[in-house]
């Protein structure tokens, strides 16, 4: 871990505390829990029994987080007297998170330390805002509850990097080293080059959206990438995203956002829509845009007035408005689950923030909510969401121009270019068929834009060459930046000296078949091992994998096996195409056309597409058989 001079001395000393005794680990038993709620409870407590106090916990957006934290002063089986402390930085997250601590504490004292409120000494469980708990004011908190700050959660733990939390991190540990500190959030990557995992010991549970969308918890997606003339390429960038100053100049025009009101228009008529726009004014001047064309709309950003917030989302949440422009307010601590529509106007780099203005609309309906938690199968909770009034959220993006820059997107989410157009279908299946189709044909799967694009595709790779031979297939262990290939595995061996014999399993294989062909009542195996000089027990099956991952601004093909360690084999600047470069490789090494040798670089194969092979062995089994059977004649 790489610290810096402003890393609290607190947080960067290993902070290791003996195994809970057994009477002290409770156990998680809440039956309104869901089973993953259950599950990341129980990875707490295992965790910690282990001796990890600083843990973080990653939820995707309405998969009931603030539940969880609610049941951790009961959980961690908290002394009399002990105190919880929870801190997020928005006052409608401070209001929320204090509502779920009453239901599920009712026995506690709730205090808030916000602003002028300031929790009484009596308090067992305190929430409260960053802003609040800084400089003088923290000085002052703990002072008033010194060492019985036993737990201190984090909410929105994506920002806990930040100055204000790491200050009071600082703080608690200083009054009590052993305090356990749990964060929660649903992106747990930052786009700015601070890693959470450089704050808290170790991320003991997650679940991400996509895990949330087949288990049936959260509503399946659908999008739209609608094309603008807009040029990004002269917006600079800082901290891994756009200068949003400069961003707000280039995409706040007038053509753009009329686009932006005819893409709903045109897509979702009528549905409730939350818009993201990349300024102040700019959220202004789009709304204006929406009321122009007879639609209801409003705005608000963090300079409305708080009572003129809250006047604005209750007539959202009701029937007033049907489309809620916004700028930057609504990432966080945004509970509608009648929200199906979110329109990105607000183009961006990180995929933090992206993942935090889709997940606004993944949230199944109030009605069905129970319903989900008491079923056991996730055929039926997604058969439940289909049946709904909302079966799918939409996600229209603009998408401007950017060669210099990658944008993030709905498809980008599910390994897909970022310029594909969904067309409105699941995201999900469009992204399962452009895989498919980027296995098949990678140069047809650079050029394809839409969904449609992909079919038509397919259908004539399958008209051309018949039924589809099954490969392996990358797989996503995070869609955005890093997936992976099992290959199947392969013979190698060694030589009677020792060395590692180039193309094994292909020549040894070759060698076999020609051998039966020959002479059937040979020892094939035998003369294959003879021919390529093997040492016979040092041959065994090799696993193989190629990985391809983000690495700072470019992407990176790695080759590893059993053996060997990764080795970097090939570099590029697009995801898709290292991809297709990849299974092109994969089916010539597949093929016997290529391997992947030991300085990293794989041959291709030969103009006329063969490789060397050895010209001798079958003429030396037949003058062989020769020889034999001229002895055996002579012998009689």
């Amino acid at each position: 871990m790489e610290l810096t001079d402003a890393t609290p001395a607190a947080m960067t000393r290993p902070r290791r505390r003996p195994a809970l005794e057994p009477a002290r680990a409770a156990t998680p038993r809440a039956p309104h829990l869901r089973p993953y709620q259950v599950e990341a409870q129980q990875a707490i407590l295992e965790h910690r029994a282990r001796g990890v106090c600083s843990q973080l916990v990653s939820l995707a957006t309405g998969l009931g987080k603030t539940v969880i934290i609610a049941t951790l002063p009961k959980l961690l089986s908290l002394r009399t007297g002990e105190v919880t402390l929870v801190v997020a930085h928005r006052d409608e997250l401070i209001e929320q998170i204090a509502e779920k601590m009453k239901v599920e504490n009712p026995d506690a004292v709730i205090g808030i330390e916000k602003a002028e409120r300031r929790a009484a000494e009596d308090s067992t469980i305190v929430v409260a805002t960053v802003q609040t708990l800084a400089e003088k004011r923290l000085e002052d908190f703990v002072a008033r509850f010194k060492r019985r700050i036993a737990l201190f959660v984090i909410d929105e733990a994506h920002h806990a990097a930040a100055p204000s939390y790491r200050a009071i991190v600082d703080a608690v540990l200083g009054q009590r080293p052993e305090a356990m500190i749990m964060g929660f959030t649903a992106t747990p990557n930052r786009g700015d080059g601070v890693r959470l995992v450089d704050v808290f010991e170790k991320i003991v549970y997650t679940m991400d959206a996509r895990k949330g969308i087949d288990a049936g918890y959260l509503v399946p997606v659908k999008s739209y990438a609608v094309a603008t003339h807009v040029s990004l390429d002269e917006v600079a960038s800082r901290g891994g995203d756009f200068v949003i100053g400069q961003l707000a100049q280039a995409v706040n025009i007038k053509d753009r956002n009329a686009r932006i009101v005819a893409s709903y228009k045109q897509h979702t008529a009528g549905m409730k829509a939350l818009v993201f726009t990349a300024s102040v004014e700019h959220a202004r001047d789009v709304a204006e845009e929406f009321v122009a064309h007879g639609l209801r709309a409003e705005w608000a950003s963090g300079e409305t007035p708080r009572e003129e917030r809250e006047r604005i989302v209750r007539q959202f949440r009701g029937e007033g408005i049907d489309v809620l422009v916004n700028c930057g307010l609504y990432l966080e601590g945004f509970d509608v689950p009648s929200v199906q529509v979110i329109l990105n106007a607000r183009p961006t780099k990180s995929t933090t923030l992206y993942t935090q203005i889709t997940g606004r609309a993944l949230r199944p309906l109030d009605e069905i909510a129970v319903p989900l938690s008491n079923t056991n199968s996730g055929l039926e909770r997604r058969e439940l969401i289909e049946k709904s009034a909302k079966p799918a959220a939409i996600i229209i993006d603009l998408v401007d121009q950017a060669h210099r820059h990658q944008l993030m997107t709905v498809p980008s989410l599910y390994g897909l270019p970022p310029h594909i157009d969904a067309q409105g279908r699941m995201t999900a299946q469009v992204a399962d068929k452009f895989e498919e189709l980027l296995r098949r044909d990678p140069k047809r799967a650079a050029k394809v834009r839409t969904a449609e694009d992909i079919d038509t595709a397919l259908i004539e790779i399958d008209a051309f060459n018949g039924p589809r031979e099954i490969k392996p297939t990358f797989q996503p262990i995070d869609p955005e930046s890093h997936w992976r290939l099992e290959m199947p595995p392969q013979r190698t061996a060694y030589d009677r000296k020792g060395r590692p014999i180039p193309d094994f399993s292909r020549k040894w294989d070759q060698w076999v078949a020609e051998a039966r062909r020959v002479a059937p009542h040979e020892d094939a195996e035998r003369f294959a091992n003879r021919m390529l000089d093997v040492n016979p027990k040092s041959m065994r099956w090799e696993r193989r994998r190629i990985d391809v991952k983000r690495d700072g601004d470019k992407f990176v093909t790695l080759y590893s096996t059993e053996d060997l360690p990764e080795r970097v084999i090939e570099v590029g600047s697009s995801l898709v195409g290292l991809l297709g470069s990849a299974y092109q490789r994969v089916d010539e090494m597949l093929s016997g056309y290529a391997q992947i040798p030991a300085n990293g670089t794989a041959p291709r194969p030969s103009q006329n597409g063969q490789q060397p092979q050895h010209h001798n062995g079958a003429h030396e089994m037949k003058n062989g058989n020769r020889r034999r059977r001229g002895r055996r004649a002579r012998a009689r």
